[in-house]
């Protein structure tokens, strides 16, 4: 009887622990962040919300010459300009999509040798910030022969920044590609954090392309990336002026208020 009321205790425990069928991988994050990788021209600073400034390195900047992708950089130059760019509390995101590990796998081994070099670097360059790269072609959507050059590459990151950018109004499509980009990330490494990178514009291509994300999408978003990610990075290029009239900004501070009042 002893042992069947253990049992009891055990199942209910277990039951209270997963909700209403959610994954532990739903159950939202306490020590979720948000980083902030905006450049809108005019851009408020956001740091009395608790968001953190970060920093992202792109491929033109290591490689000016486009035909040089793929070549190995000087490392003192390298390492100088990851310092130069590096300048915020926040992670650097290095961005290199037109180096793919998503090809025949003896090249995409040779792809991740060289990404792991550079990623060592900028850990010499910078001791002690976060380094990852960008998801899109390096550590996300990556075919089962790739995995061995993918896992290799991960050992020499601290976390997978993962796009779930807007793209149309399915929320279950987004909430899809949020889950299964957690779970690719955690196929790679599981012990490593997950970070979405969130735009709070539609992306180019799509229909509403460039239109602001309404604020009651966009709470959907941040509460979603919540449930599967560690934390999100909210990107802008500088080419846009800030614009908060579609409710965005609005549900962003509320959403960065609620994590503060959590803690």
């Amino acid at each position: 009887m002893k042992s069947l009321r253990c049992m009891l205790v055990l199942f209910v425990w277990v039951l209270a622990a997963s909700g209403d069928g959610q994954s532990p991988a739903q159950t939202p994050k306490k020590n979720f962040v948000i980083y902030d990788n905006m450049s809108y021209k005019g851009k408020p600073d956001t740091t009395p919300l608790g968001m953190i400034p970060s920093d992202v390195l792109y491929e033109n900047k290591i490689w000016p010459v486009r035909q040089q992708i793929g070549t190995l950089p000087d490392r003192s130059v390298f390492e100088a300009l990851v310092r130069s760019v590096a300048t915020h509390p926040g992670p650097l995101v290095i961005d290199i999509e037109n180096l793919s590990l998503r090809i025949a796998p003896d090249r995409a081994r040779l792809s991740a040798e060289l990404l792991a070099k550079l990623a060592d670097w900028a850990h010499e360059a910078v001791p002690g910030k976060i380094i990852g790269y960008y998801g899109t072609n390096t550590l996300l959507d990556i075919p089962e022969p790739d995995l061995p050059a993918a896992r290799e590459l991960a050992r020499h990151v601290d976390a997978f920044f993962c796009p779930l950018y807007t793209f149309d109004d399915d929320r279950a499509r987004w909430e899809k590609r949020a889950k299964t980009s957690l779970e690719q990330s955690q196929q790679l490494d599981p012990k490593k954090p997950v970070y979405f990178y969130l735009w709070p514009q539609y992306h180019v291509g799509s229909v509403k392309a460039l239109r602001y994300v309404s604020g009651d999408y966009w709470k959907f978003e941040l509460e979603t990336a919540r449930r599967y990610g560690d934390g999100v990075v909210l990107w802008s290029s500088g080419t846009y002026v800030w614009d908060p009239r579609s409710g965005w900004w609005d549900a962003t501070q509320e959403f960065a208020k609620s994590l503060q009042a959590s803690r």
